[in-house]
């Protein structure tokens, strides 16, 4: 005789009792039965395609590094691949992937999965260097400042240092959790630590300002600045690192010549009125910036600087 019904169940959970001597978490194992349970004539019952569900499944796909502790934003396990926007503990310190990946701790692979970077952890968890006394180039304007900073350097930790500068760069501030961790190690009020990290973030960019107009004539730096946001955001936020922990304003030297080149493009004026001296002059011929320079002729912006042909200053 036929079956005479088909149906379906609900899951049975069969869940393991946890061992109180063990420091494993404990493992939740559901049967579910995802197929029609047929009843035959006889009263025997069929499942059709049962299958069990491990909690111990879920989680970060990498089993072993910093990549083991990812989660998502609210706190979810991983579901698949890592995001940028995922979070994974560093020395104690929670940080997105995507900031990990610019202080040199992650890089991806060719299918464009993260992995972690050989020694990228110990290197970028090493307190920023601080400058020689008689380094002048990479000083601060300020005394004050660095002073501020030595200071900040020796009384908090390198984890604390880090995690400041990822979000300094990332956001522009300092996360509650961050300030108030670093205020506890330095023993300040999170207000007076707060105002010292601005005192700090003000003399690097004022450093930063300084380094672009004396080495490349960029008198303009918020203009270099605004490009390279809206044109090459990750090399910003590369070099704004690179400038933090090695205390060095050359890490902008590749967005500066790029802007310098690109500059009589976008802001053909800056060009016309720019000092190049040795008697070049600039003029504007069919939308293009085009220089007169003395016993070369004519010939393109762009061209010129990258024969090295002419210096700019008053960009």
């Amino acid at each position: 005789m036929p079956d005479v019904h088909a149906y379906q169940t609900m899951a049975s959970p069969e869940v393991a009792i946890p061992d109180p001597t063990s420091d494993a978490p404990p493992v939740a194992n559901a049967r579910v039965n995802s197929g029609p349970v047929s009843v035959r004539a006889d009263g025997s019952t069929v499942n059709h395609g049962p299958r069990s569900i491990n909690t111990a499944d879920f989680g970060s796909p990498v089993s072993s590094g910093i990549l083991s502790t990812a989660r998502t934003a609210v706190g979810a396990p991983i579901m698949g691949d890592i995001k940028p926007t995922d979070i994974i503990t560093v020395n104690g310190m929670e940080m997105q992937a995507s900031i990990a990946e610019q202080l040199g701790m992650l890089t991806r692979d060719q299918s464009g999965r993260y992995v972690e970077r050989d020694g990228g952890v110990e290197a970028a968890s090493q307190a920023p260097e601080q400058a020689p006394a008689d380094d002048g180039a990479v000083r601060f304007i300020s005394d004050h400042a660095e002073q501020n900073l030595t200071e900040l350097v020796n009384a908090t930790q390198p984890g604390s240092q880090v995690a400041a500068m990822a979000e300094l760069i990332e956001t522009g501030a300092l996360s509650d959790r961050t300030l108030n961790r670093a205020a506890s190690e330095a023993s300040k009020e999170p207000g007076e630590l707060a105002q010292r990290v601005e005192l700090v973030k003000a003399a690097f960019k004022a450093q930063a300002d300084a380094h672009v107009a004396t080495t490349h004539g960029i008198e303009d730096a918020e203009g270099l600045w605004q490009w390279a946001r809206q044109n090459r955001p990750n090399d910003l936020k590369h070099a704004m690192n690179q400038h933090g922990m090695n205390r060095d304003p050359r890490a902008y030297a590749g967005l500066a010549r790029e802007y310098v080149a690109s500059v009589a493009d976008h802001s053909p004026a800056a060009v016309l009125n720019a000092t190049f001296g040795g008697g070049i002059t600039a003029s504007e011929v069919r939308g293009q910036v085009i220089l007169n320079i003395p016993g070369k002729g004519q010939m393109p912006f762009r061209s010129a600087l990258k024969q090295g042909l002419i210096k700019v200053s008053g960009l």
